[in-house]
């Protein structure tokens, strides 16, 4: 990671920058925050420089380039009690921390609202499905997802799941293994969340599809001469609350940053070097059936490559007073100030 310099390219102790920061009138400081919750515009910022420094030590200088330059400018609205993002310049790069987190609130933005609108149709109930595959090591990691893709598409177009299913969302999870002590130390964990849109006599004979078909289901899909792990999971009655709770597990990253970013710089460019390839070109998330009808409803855009600025799928408040208030990177002292506007 870059070490920090000042303003005039002095390099800067942690007794320094302290000192430096004391001086700083604290409202010039970005603080966004939802109720008690600060939003982590500043850590993912750093966590974007060292993700930098990785592509830059891989000889990766032009993807180098777009992500130290992600998130170096924000624009927000202040109304009297919040802030909201009107601008800023993103890099979209897979695994840039901060698009992660931006994409990360736009599934979850989206997939609430096309379940809330279809829990208003009252035709509906949800199931949970997690599809799983051994561990791979790096070097067959982008092969292993090609055949998860693929194994998806084959098991959705099987006439049992078509009739039973009537929607569905599948977001990509990619863990890594960095336990020690675990016989699959620094292997690779892909695997698909889906949500399943069903009727509500999917319980009757001839619609449900019980725990142990979906694994036999999921193994002849994806041809597989061992039994997968498959957890299935449904909820009777899914209110507005419980929709939240269920969607965040659905639509976290598709990679932690503290999965790649590590202690070791040697070990953190090896796993760069193993997941950009892996990840780049890929449609991380999808909508099916139903789901993908009610998205086209609500005009929502890409989810994946769409617009990372209003995430939470609300218009800015025109009617309302704001202020517009704009921020700056400052890399020496690694947070957000404000723009003090001209004249």
């Amino acid at each position: 990671m870059s070490l920090p310099v000042g303003p005039k390219g002095e390099l800067l102790t942690m007794t320094s920058i302290t000192k430096t920061r004391d001086k700083i009138n604290s409202d010039e400081i970005l603080y966004d925050a939802k109720g008690k919750k600060e939003r982590p515009w500043r850590e993912k910022k750093v966590k974007t420089m060292a993700l930098a420094d990785s592509y830059n030590r891989l000889d990766m200088d032009r993807k180098a380039g777009r992500v130290s330059e992600c998130g170096t400018f924000l624009e927000f609205r202040r109304y009297e009690h919040e802030m909201k993002l009107q601008g800023a310049n993103f890099c979209r790069v897979r695994l840039c921390p901060m698009c992660a987190w931006r994409r990360s609130k736009k599934i979850f933005g989206q997939v609430s609202s096309i379940m809330d609108f279809a829990l208003q149709e009252r035709k509906y109930r949800y199931i949970f499905l997690t599809l799983t595959l051994k561990n791979c090591p790096g070097e067959k990691l982008s092969t292993e997802i090609d055949q998860l893709m693929a194994g998806f598409d084959r098991m959705f177009r099987r006439a049992q799941v078509r009739k039973s299913i009537k929607g569905w969302f599948r977001a990509l999870e990619v863990t890594h293994n960095l336990d020690p002590n675990s016989p699959s130390y620094d292997t690779y964990h892909p695997h698909f969340h889906v949500i399943l849109m069903v009727n509500q006599s999917y319980f009757n004979a001839g619609y449900y599809i019980p725990q142990k078909k979906w694994t036999s289901l999921w193994q002849e899909s994806m041809r597989l001469d061992y039994t997968p792990i498959v957890d299935v999971r449904s909820f009777k009655a899914l209110t507005p609350d419980r929709v939240a709770k269920s969607v965040a597990e659905a639509a976290k990253y598709t990679v932690k940053d503290s999965d790649y970013l590590l202690d070791d710089g040697d070990m953190t460019d090896r796993t760069v070097a193993v997941l950009d390839p892996a990840l780049a070109n890929r449609r991380l998330v999808a909508f099916g059936g139903r789901m993908k009808e009610i998205h086209k409803l609500l005009a929502l855009d890409d989810t994946t490559d769409g617009d990372l600025i209003h995430t939470d799928n609300e218009e800015l408040r025109p009617d309302l007073e704001y202020v517009i208030e704009r921020y700056s990177w400052h890399i020496g002292y690694k947070q957000y100030f404000r723009v003090k506007e001209e004249g």
